[in-house]
């Protein structure tokens, strides 16, 4: 990815506050000094610290909330500063500012950049800040496969905020009306589908754009036959049986069945759901509210068994991220702050029951205990978390496996693609570029 020299303006705000403290320095300040108070707890007083993100939009509200509610529980303990921008922009400034000792003191990034980051040096491993932290963090507060996935090396470098998924939403007045109970598998999902008239003018089964999210679901359907995100030699593992099967149970339900609009442009498969034209529409946690908006009456439902034909080990399995708390390693960052962060982290994640409210499935498991998160109403249908899977913790996960997903849509908008050669063309990209990305 080639880094921009313009910066946004939020992030020109970071690196202001961030250059007041000075320094490049890549550890933690020598003054390891944590003031008590007589009851033996940390004593913050006007802690200032910068937390950066690449949360806006919808999700953009209740992150705000959450920090605001933060700032008037520790008002003239610990302040927090936050500054947002768009994803991309995110990741390439941070990218940048880290190494330059200025980027924010702590950070919210996805669970897949963890290993890259960590194998970079840019991130502060936690394991000794938790053990001998006054702040008490661990794995047991947590969904344990969320937490596992902030692990590289035996070191814990991040925090989990959340795990967010696709789901199956259906069309409620559509399934009563074709008298059909909510598919609990692949064959009752294609006997359903099969019901709609599948036209333009009389709705569809399940419309399938033929770009996003087909990176959820190609992952979803790719875990669920079995694959593996690396072979033995550390190769992306889906030039197999598994990734065939994945890219074939996928783009059936256009090409075979014909229960999809061919080449469904990107949230054309939204609209039409939203519009009462679809059956069932795969779409993510985060878009959750907007459909609520949009006012159709409908339900959800967990995509597990529905790329595969008969129940195995791995067919419960949908492919998850989490977006997680991370402290960069940019800065002399004081023992008092360290505290500041691993205080803020404890308290956002144990109150994301109102992050919750924009789709996303907490981490912290007494965020979901709360009578708040019950009150949710389609939370509870998103299935077992349990089985939502995280890509496995490898520095080059994004550069050996997102070759794919072009190929995906290749499959999806083409009938007569060929899954050996579009499978080997990803390959051997996934492998060239994870010997770039090591030679860097």
């Amino acid at each position: 990815m080639k880094i921009k020299k313009i910066f946004p303006v939020a992030f020109l705000a970071i690196m202001s506050l961030a250059g007041c403290r000075g320094g490049g320095n890549n550890n933690v300040s020598n003054d390891d000094s944590i003031p008590m108070d007589s009851s033996g707890n940390i004593e913050f007083k006007n802690v200032k610290l910068t937390f950066g993100n690449p949360i806006t939009g919808a999700d953009g509200a209740h992150m705000r909330r959450l920090v605001k509610n933060f700032n008037e529980e520790y008002k003239g303990k610990i302040e927090i500063s936050e500054s947002y921008v768009t994803e991309k922009s995110f990741y390439e400034n941070l990218e940048l500012t880290i190494p330059m000792g200025r980027a924010p003191e702590v950070v919210l990034v996805h669970s897949y950049k963890v290993a890259a980051y960590a194998n970079r040096d840019l991130l502060l491993p936690l394991n000794d800040a938790l053990e001998t932290s006054g702040v008490e963090i661990s794995r047991e507060d947590y969904l344990a496969n969320v937490y596992d996935a902030c692990v590289f090396e035996s070191n814990q470098y991040a925090i989990p905020l959340d795990i967010h998924t696709t789901l199956l939403y259906y069309n409620k007045d559509l399934l009563q009306k074709y008298n059909l109970s909510v598919p609990t598998n692949r064959q009752e999902l294609l006997n359903a589908c099969s019901k709609m008239p599948n036209t333009n003018a009389g709705g569809w089964g399940l419309p399938l754009s033929i770009e996003w999210p087909s990176e959820y679901i190609y992952a979803t359907a790719f875990y669920q036959n079995g694959g593996v995100d690396f072979d033995a030699e550390g190769n992306p593992g889906f030039k197999s049986e598994a990734g065939e099967k994945a890219l074939k149970s996928i783009s059936d339900i256009i090409h075979k069945y014909k229960y999809s609009l061919e080449n469904c442009n990107v949230d054309g498969d939204l609209g039409l759901f939203c519009q009462g034209k679809a059956m069932f529409h795969i779409q993510g946690d985060w878009m959750l509210k907007q459909i609520e908006n949009e006012g159709v009456n409908f339900g959800v439902t967990s995509l597990a068994n529905m790329f595969v034909d008969e129940p195995t080990a791995t067919s419960e399995d949908v492919y998850a991220r989490s977006h997680v708390f991370a402290i960069p390693k940019n800065s002399r960052l004081s023992a008092i702050k360290q505290q500041a962060c691993l205080t803020f982290i404890k308290y956002i994640t144990e109150h994301a029951d109102i992050w919750a409210e924009s789709g996303h499935i907490p981490a912290n498991n007494k965020a979901r205990e709360t009578q708040e998160y019950a009150n949710l109403p389609h939370h509870g249908n998103f299935g077992n978390l349990s089985r939502y899977r995280l890509n496995d913790p490898n520095p080059y996960y994004y550069e050996g496996f997102s070759p794919v997903f072009s190929r995906v849509t290749t499959a999806l908008s083409n009938a007569n693609y060929n899954a050996q050669e579009l499978l080997n063309s990803a390959y051997e990209e996934g492998v060239d570029a994870i010997a770039m990305a090591k030679d860097v």
